[in-house]
């Protein structure tokens, strides 16, 4: 009984190790090695079907490659044309049908991040190019980021409410629906490696209006939250002002521990006619 056993086992050995030798001559190497490319095609396995819960950045980006600019796009489709995180959300929903991209959830939530980290824009592209333009010109005010803290304000006058549903995340009904009459905000807030807190921005922005009026917000709403505490986006509202009678407008935002932020708009903000060039430079 025991040589049989030895024997068993002895034939059990050498197919694990014809096996092994199959598995590295059948299998890619790889940029880094065939133990790698096994090791990283393991865990994206065990990540698509929920039996670990963690991939590293370099698994993200090859999950990525394998799932988005193998079975749909080339990179330039994607990378070269950078989104907001909710708008990342939008499209890997999209793609995600069984004769598309077919993402488990994890998978779907690591491709999200990837893109977001990746390729953000801090604000929508969702936008007609000319629109995109005004945009940019007259209601959208930046910061270049302190901390790794980005804020991006965009003034909403009541003129230019059309584009609220272009700003607001899916939730300009909601939105549209509060009750305050005072100049509104759309702000976003991005960080590239560390966290944005659950600040409340009614408690932290003040608007002055050039003649010396202050006004602290009334309202913070947040209306899109990635929920990795790295991109949040919201309305910020202030008491009625009346806007006719004064050239500028100013916001500024207090942050703990971070400088204080100002925002600047010359008034009045002018129509937008798409028809017509915009000749407020002249």
């Amino acid at each position: 009984m025991k040589p049989l056993t030895i024997t068993v086992c002895i034939f059990l050995s050498i197919v694990a190790l014809a096996t092994t030798a199959g598995v590295f001559v059948l299998v890619e190497p790889g940029t880094r090695g065939r133990l790698h490319h096994i090791a990283t095609s393991s865990n994206l396995f065990l990540y698509r079907h929920a039996l670990i819960g963690h991939l590293t950045e370099q698994e993200e980006q090859t999950l990525y490659r394998a799932t988005c600019t193998r079975k749909c796009h080339s990179t330039d489709v994607i990378e070269e044309k950078p989104r907001t995180a909710v708008e990342w959300e939008w499209v890997v929903a999209r793609m995600n049908a069984a004769d598309r991209a077919d993402m488990s959830p994890p998978e779907a939530r690591s491709i999200t991040r990837y893109l977001q980290r990746n390729f953000l824009s801090n604000v929508p592209t969702t936008l007609p190019e000319s629109t995109m333009a005004f945009m940019k010109k007259h209601l959208w005010k930046s910061d270049f980021g302190e901390d790794d803290i980005y804020l991006d304000l965009i003034y909403i006058p009541r003129v230019h409410s059309a584009l609220m549903p272009y700003l607001v995340a899916g939730r300009a009904g909601t939105a549209d629906s509060q009750p305050a009459l005072g100049p509104r905000f759309i702000l976003y807030i991005n960080t590239h490696q560390g966290t944005v807190p659950p600040w409340n921005l009614a408690e932290m922005a003040t608007l002055r209006n050039g003649s010396g009026i202050e006004l602290q917000a009334n309202d913070w709403q947040v209306i899109y939250d990635d929920g990795q505490e790295h991109h949040r986006q919201g309305l910020l509202t202030f008491p009625a002002i009346n806007i006719d009678d004064i050239a500028v407008i100013e916001v500024e935002i207090n942050l703990p521990g971070i400088r204080k932020k100002h925002f600047l708009w010359d008034l009045p903000i002018p129509d937008f006619n798409p028809d017509q060039k915009d000749r407020t430079d002249a």
